[in-house]
């Protein structure tokens, strides 16, 4: 595939190394991000369908984890690294000598078990504001934007919400069509989520890096996410878009996945229930919140 193009050592390198388990959402948004200044966003989108059905083997890509990670990289072309608000930027790679050193320093914060006990209609007045529209949904592919009153109502059962505000029921994404879920329909950034996801780093040592990220933005919630992972959310709209850049910079040092920063991307509902056929449904606990670092 590099002979077809002329693509960067570092894209070359993503392509050769084709995901794993767990890695497959991160790997798309990074190689969608590099493809962004060679290829439209039409063609990105069939090069990754060609590079999912030819190279990922442990399971089938559908087509709608590609259209994310497209329209993240894509939204607001022309996209450059100096667009430090809601564009793609440039994120470094996990540091293995920073990581292990705050592994060896830092103590967490929270605890992993048995979890806060609270649930969606605990957490959600403290992060959103009365009648702020939410997006949220049982399935990634239905979207739903609903005032916090109306999602409060049944959010226990809901496997995804954006973190961030709405602005309306939906607006033209990237691609000229109208969607509920696009960069064009949420507001500002309120929030950021650090999520990390390596097989190999247990819950605990999550919670450690977890900890040390909350020395630069007020650690809010952490919510497990059913799987493997933890969400960590921070409050960062106190914070110059510069500075919202740098946090999730260091964030990404320690290993947190970089398409995470997609201002309208799914993450798990605090307190939702994850549904994955033929595996029991599993709550989506809230083990950390501190209403106190909220003040919406």
């Amino acid at each position: 595939m590099a002979l077809l193009y002329p693509f960067s050592h570092r894209t070359a390198e993503r392509l050769r190394a084709m995901p794993g388990p767990g890695g497959t959402h991160r790997w798309l948004a990074r190689v969608a991000g590099s493809l962004r200044h060679l290829l439209s966003a039409d063609q990105c989108f069939k090069f990754l369908r060609h590079c999912c059905d030819k190279g990922v083997t442990h399971r089938v890509v559908p087509d709608s984890e590609i259209v994310a990670a497209v329209d993240f990289a894509y939204s607001g072309q022309p996209v450059v690294k100096a667009n430090f608000g809601r564009g793609a930027v440039d994120w470094p790679e996990g540091n293995a000598t920073l990581i292990s050193r705050v592994l060896r320093e830092t103590a967490p914060a929270f605890d992993t078990e048995p979890g806060t006990g609270l649930g969606p209609a605990d957490v959600l007045p403290h992060l959103f504001r009365p009648g702020e529209l939410i997006c949220s949904g049982r399935i990634k592919e239905r979207a739903m934007v609903r005032p916090l009153e109306d999602t409060i109502a049944d959010a226990n059962w809901l496997q995804f919400i954006v973190i961030n505000p709405m602005r309306g029921q939906e607006a033209v994404n990237y691609d000229g069509k109208p969607s509920a879920r696009c960069q064009n329909n949420t507001g500002t950034r309120r929030h950021l989520v650090a999520e990390f996801d390596d097989l190999t780093m247990s819950k605990a040592q999550q919670a450690q890096l977890i900890t040390r990220l909350g020395q630069f933005a007020p650690l809010i919630m952490v919510v497990d996410s059913g799987g493997k992972s933890l969400h960590a959310w921070f409050r960062v709209d106190h914070l110059a878009a510069r500075d919202q850049v740098r946090f999730f910079y260091v964030a990404c040092l320690l290993g947190a996945d970089d398409s995470r920063w997609d201002i309208c991307g799914w993450l798990r509902m605090p307190g939702g229930l994850r549904v994955i056929e033929g595996v029991p449904a599993v709550r989506q606990r809230i083990l950390h919140f501190n209403p106190t670092s909220t003040h919406v």
